[in-house]
C-alpha cells in the first residue's frame, strides 16, 4: 500500500531522515517510534507530501506519489495531528463534513455520513453536532479529529502523537477505540508516537528510527524478544521487556480447562493481559486464578506456572 525506497530529507545542513526503505501493507497498522528528532514525524509527513522528500521515491498503490496532484492526494489520505486542527468557528458536523463539501458530495450523503461517523466514534449526534470545540472535552476533540480524517472514507490514515497532549485515563481509552476502529474499517494506518507502551498496545508493526534511520522493525512481541541493539532494548524498557510482552498476551492464551480442584476464589477475565493476572495474584498472594467471560461465567483457570509460560500446570 506503502512503499518508500531510499527515502532522505535534508533541513539546511540536518540530515532528518537518512535513506530509509520501508513496506507498509495494505490494511496494516504500521507505529513508527523514537525519540524526539529521529525522523519519524518528517517520515510521516513525507507521505502525503506535507514535506517533499529530497532523494528516493515513495509509492502509493505501486505509483509515485509525486505522480497524484497534492492537494487531491492530501484528500484522499486522512490526517490527525495532536492539536486536532479543527476549526474553532465551525460546528462539529461541519468540521466532520470538510473534506467530503471540497469533494463536492451531495448534501444528503455529507449528512449521511457525518451522521455514521458521530455514532460509530460515541458522539451522538442529538449532543455534539451543533457544539464547537471550545466546548469538547481533549478526548471528544481527537475523536472528532479521526472523524474528520474518515469522512471521505480514505484508504490510509496518518496519525501524528495524536493522544500525546492527553491526560492518561482519555489516552488509554482512546488507545483501546483506535484498536476496535481498525480491526472493523480495516484501514491501512501510519501511527506517529514516541511513548512506547502505546507504540506496542497499537502495533501490527513497529518500525523504531533513530537518527533518521530505520533501526529495526518487526511484530511488537519479535521486538521485545530480539531487540537488535541496545538503543532498541533501552527504548523497549530494558529489564521491564517481560512486563511490556505480558501486557499483549491474554489471559485466554494461557489459560487451562478446569481441574479437580476447587474454583479459585480471584477471578480474571479472559481478555485481560498477563500483566494484570500477574499483578491480581501478587496483590492477593494467591497462585490460581479463576478466569471469567464477559458475562463473569467461569471458563477456565490460570495458575502462575502457566502465566509464566511453563508448560504443566
Amino acid at each position: 500500500m506503502i512503499e518508500l525506497f531510499g527515502v532522505s530529507k535534508h533541513f539546511a545542513n540536518e540530515t532528518a531522515v537518512d535513506g530509509i526503505s520501508l513496506q507498509i501493507k495494505r490494511g496494516e497498522l504500521c507505529v513508527l517510534v523514537g525519540t524526539s528528532g529521529c525522523g519519524k514525524s518528517t517520515t510521516l509527513r513525507m507521505i502525503n507530501r506535507l514535506i517533499e522528500h529530497d532523494a528516493g521515491e515513495i509509492h502509493l498503490d505501486g505509483q509515485p506519489v509525486r505522480s497524484f496532484n497534492e492537494v487531491a492526494l492530501r484528500r484522499r489520505i486522512g490526517y490527525v495531528i495532536q492539536s486536532t486542527g479543527l476549526f474553532p468557528h465551525w460546528t462539529v458536523a461541519r468540521n466532520i463534513g470538510l473534506v467530503p463539501r471540497l469533494l463536492k458530495w451531495p448534501k444528503a450523503q455529507i449528512s449521511e455520513r457525518v451522521e455514521a461517523l458521530m455514532q460509530l466514534l460515541g458522539l451522538p449526534l442529538a449532543e455534539f453536532a451543533d457544539k464547537y470545540p471550545h466546548q469538547l472535552s481533549g478526548g471528544q476533540a481527537q475523536r472528532v479529529g479521526v472523524a474528520r480524517a474518515l469522512a471521505a472514507d480514505p484508504d490510509i490514515l496518518l496519525m501524528d502523537e495524536p493522544f500525546a497532549a492527553l491526560d492518561p485515563l482519555t489516552r488509554q481509552g482512546l488507545q483501546r477505540e483506535m484498536i476496535e476502529l481498525h480491526a472493523r474499517l480495516n484501514k491501512t494506518i501510519v501511527f506517529v508516537t514516541h511513548d512506547m507502551d502505546e507504540a506496542l498496545t497499537l502495533a501490527d508493526r513497529l518500525v523504531v528510527m533513530d537518527q533518521g534511520r530505520i533501526v529495526q522493525q518487526g511484530t511488537p512481541v519479535e521486538l521485545l524478544r530480539e531487540p537488535a541493539t541496545p538503543f532498541v532494548e533501552s527504548l523497549l524498557g530494558g529489564l521491564d521487556r517481560g512486563l511490556k510482552e505480558a501486557a499483549l498476551i491474554q489471559v485466554k492464551e494461557r489459560m487451562l480447562p478446569f481441574g479437580p480442584r476447587l474454583l479459585a476464589s480471584e477471578r480474571i477475565a479472559e481478555t485481560a493481559p498477563l500483566s494484570q493476572a500477574l499483578s491480581v495474584m501478587l496483590w492477593h498472594q494467591v497462585e490460581r486464578l479463576t478466569v471469567v467471560d464477559a458475562e463473569d461465567i467461569p471458563v477456565g483457570e490460570l495458575s502462575l506456572r502457566r502465566l509464566l509460560g511453563v508448560t504443566a500446570a
